[in-house]
């Protein structure tokens, strides 16, 4: 897409995703001078321009961030604000949690609320099954995250990766932590609590390694769920998602420091 800005003559680009990130990639170009028609569908038009310029553009609010967030007030069993987020972008999140039983708001001001408490929902979180999509399906991104709230949750679970292959290798550490999950290729079957109404944590304190991304943040989630202290290391690839992860946490009142490595 930026090399064809400024590319000699008109380029066609077929089965373009359609995730909110390259309709704002298209947008801030077109800020800048380009020429880009169908942000949003699966074929985009680019008229080259011979040059480009200057501009002032606000970046849309990163939706797995959001999302990630928003999983970790259920895993948790919390209540919390969350801004900015766009909620349709995390729509697909939002329909699950709800069908757990989460309590989730929305307000103008791209604020949204999520409730696990207890108290305020009356029983324990529900299994729900996920399948993997392109946008707006659900995220892989959100997959590893997902499948450490369904071990909290009550009942059978199936999760179904179809974006990606490899992307289980968070399982082998959750089930560090207590963890009761089968993996069969693509699809992973969790057996979520069996304490019944009981809001009495299923996870427990261990030492894990952080493989890649997406399943580091999961295990943290894990973590914050889990009774005891649990260590996760590798988290530079936390790092490359997640700014200021800790600081974050610590001012929602997670317990949770970075260990200061041994020189």
């Amino acid at each position: 897409m930026m090399a064809a800005s400024m590319a000699d003559g008109i380029t066609v680009l077929s089965n373009i995703a359609k995730e909110p990130e390259v309709i704002d990639l298209a947008w801030f170009l077109n800020s800048s001078g380009a020429c880009i028609e169908g942000a949003g569908s699966n074929k985009l038009i680019i008229k080259g321009k011979c040059c480009l310029h200057g501009s002032e553009f606000v970046i849309t609010p990163d939706r797995i961030e959001a999302g990630t967030f928003l999983l970790a007030a259920a895993i948790t069993r919390s209540c919390l604000s969350i801004s900015p987020v766009i909620p349709s972008h995390v729509s697909c999140l939002i329909d699950k949690l709800s069908t757990a039983g989460c309590k989730i708001r929305k307000y103008e001001d791209c604020t949204m609320e999520v409730s696990a408490v207890p108290a305020n929902i009356g029983f324990n979180l529900l299994a729900f099954d996920v399948k993997t999509c392109p946008f707006p399906g659900f995220p892989t991104d959100l997959q590893p995250q997902a499948m450490a709230l369904l071990s909290t949750c009550r009942g059978l679970s199936v999760v179904e990766e179809s974006v990606f292959d490899n992307r289980m290798g968070h399982v082998r550490e959750l089930k560090k932590l207590g963890a009761r999950i089968q993996v069969h290729g693509r699809t992973a079957l969790i057996h979520g609590s069996d304490k019944g109404s009981s809001f009495a944590s299923a996870l427990y304190g261990s030492r894990l390694l952080a493989r890649d991304l997406r399943g580091g943040i999961a295990l943290v989630l894990a973590g914050l769920a889990a009774e005891g202290t649990t260590e996760v290391n590798g988290v530079a690839h936390i790092d490359r998602g997640y700014e200021n992860l800790e600081e974050k946490l610590q001012f929602l009142g997670a317990d949770i420091k970075r260990a200061t490595p041994v020189s």
